[in-house]
């Protein structure tokens, strides 16, 4: 087993693999991106729901251990928990052979990707979207490629740097300004050959 990561959280058992299979979940998760923690009705706020709706999906992820209680505050004659997750990165460690593993992380995946499409849908629509431009909000490519060992090595160097970036990011806590935007990066990487027969006669 790979050395986990600084501030990274090794998905482990049936438990932590279904808590993040659900869209909502992933979206719950993805809220936190500094190091403030967030009470339920923040999170509400965040994601236009009631705080009730909340409730028991932040329950099976702190019981997964992806979310940490850190602590209350006032809120009227009463205290509301504050919450954190563990890392702000997940990752899981997947050998072809398991196929319960490989199943829990294409359905966490998929989550990933259908979220990403309800964000396209409303960004399509949004009088606020711009395609081009060093303030661009709005770019979505599928891109086929043949690539040499040094294209996938320069490929994954960038992608590597995105993910530093964001990373470092997420350990700021950022006054808040009126020009921040509240955007949405979903990226994968995957090889083609050997998916199947039938799906490689896909578009020909």
């Amino acid at each position: 087993m790979n050395k986990p990561k600084k501030n990274t959280i090794q998905v482990t058992g049936s438990v932590q693999r279904s808590a993040l299979a659900s869209p909502l979940r992933l979206e719950i998760l993805g809220l936190f991106t500094n190091p403030e923690p967030l009470a339920i009705a923040d999170m509400a706020g965040l994601m236009g729901r009631t705080a009730g709706s909340l409730y028991h999906h932040v329950g099976i992820l702190e019981k997964a251990g992806l979310l940490l209680r850190t602590g209350t505050r006032p809120k009227g004659k009463r205290h509301e928990a504050l919450f954190r997750p563990v890392a702000t990165r997940i990752e899981y460690e997947v050998t072809p052979e398991d196929e319960d593993v490989v199943g829990h992380v294409v359905k966490a995946l998929s989550s990933a990707f259908r979220m990403a499409e309800r964000d396209l849908a409303a960004a399509l629509t949004n009088s606020n979207s711009r395609t081009e431009g060093p303030d661009r909000n709005l770019f979505a490519a599928r891109i086929h490629m043949r690539a040499s060992p040094k294209l996938l090595a320069r490929i994954n160097k960038h992608l590597k740097a995105i993910e530093d970036l964001l990373a470092a990011e997420a350990t700021k806590t950022p006054k808040p300004s009126p020009t921040d935007e509240h955007l949405s990066l979903t990226m994968a990487l995957l090889p083609i050959k050997g998916r199947g027969r039938d799906e490689n006669k896909e578009g020909q």
